[in-house]
């Protein structure tokens, strides 16, 4: 192939669909559980979020109901994914060894918003939510009453039970009761090594002594290849029911397609005889309210 303008730009083209066709093709799980928020600033600022609007009885004049706040802010970062393409094999015409690769490269720029959403999970029993607190903590504070929405328990058929009444059992800050976790979809999240007792629990229709299984289809499972390692033994429950998530990804910009292949120019073509091909975008992972969020460290 002789390289020139009209056949590079014809194959960053040809490259750059590729990777749009595979990105397009992912079924992300992110949004099952986190709120999509648009960025236009460097930072998004929450300041809604320590108090839930109730509807009352309207008697006598309206009560405005003030939603109390702090600030809490989540600043955008830019993220990147760079391969570079050998120039003698463009020169040779051997551009279909490159075809699975950039396929993967649309795959697994799809796969880094799931993959931002489910750390937030594991790296919340330390994380700071927008009260202050680690998003899942014993001591979350709703007016003068305290909750909790973590565990240091293993994933067990009664453990299970206990963390959905738990969080069945959150009120405001006058009593009243919050009423998440009881419509469905709720998910229980996992990692690989959690998957076979998850299943029990909530996937088989007979208990192994005998009789139907009262929490069969009691919550649906997310399989995170994230809860590897030392988060191995973690598990949560996300109520999926609410307009409100837990968690937000919010988009500065969408995926922007770089590439350098000018031999005038990028310092890549003239010093490595390679032509580098990327994505650039910006974009945050945050908290939002750990109200419809337990998370166990499995003990």
């Amino acid at each position: 192939m002789v390289l020139n303008r009209d056949t590079l730009n014809a194959l960053s083209r040809s490259f750059r669909a590729l990777v749009l066709e595979a990105r397009e093709g992912y079924q992300p799980l992110w949004p099952r559980i986190a709120a999509k928020v648009p960025s236009e600033t460097r930072a998004n600022y929450y300041a809604w979020l320590e108090s839930l609007p109730e509807v009352r009885r309207w008697v006598g004049e309206r009560q405005v109901q003030n939603l109390a706040a702090q600030t809490y802010a989540i600043e955008n970062e830019r993220f990147e994914m760079t391969v570079a393409v050998a120039r003698d094999d463009i020169e040779d015409d051997q551009i279909g060894l490159y075809t699975p690769l950039f396929r993967q490269l649309g795959i697994k720029a799809a796969e880094h918003d799931d993959k931002l959403i489910f750390n937030l999970l594991k790296e919340g029993f330390t994380a700071k939510a927008y009260d202050g607190k680690p998003f899942f903590a014993n001591d979350h504070k709703i007016g003068k009453r305290t909750f909790s929405n973590r565990g240091n328990v293993p994933l067990t058929r009664e453990n299970f039970r206990q963390a959905l009444a738990r969080m069945r059992s959150l009120t405001t800050d006058d009593g009243s009761p919050l009423g998440f976790f009881y419509r469905k979809p709720i998910y229980l999240v996992v990692g690989p090594a959690l998957e076979a007792t998850a299943l029990e629990i909530v996937e088989v229709q007979t208990l192994p002594t005998g009789g139907a299984n009262p929490d069969y289809q009691a919550a649906e499972i997310l399989l995170s290849p994230w809860l590897v390692d030392s988060a191995e033994p973690y598990w949560f429950l996300i109520d999926g029911a609410q307009a409100l998530k837990p968690f937000v990804l919010q988009r500065r910009s969408r995926p922007e397609w770089v590439v350098r292949d000018d031999p005038e120019t990028a310092e890549e073509v003239f010093a490595r005889d390679v032509i580098v091909y990327g994505l650039r975008e910006r974009k945050a992972a945050g908290y939002l309210f750990w109200q419809l969020a337990y998370g166990s460290t499995g003990g």
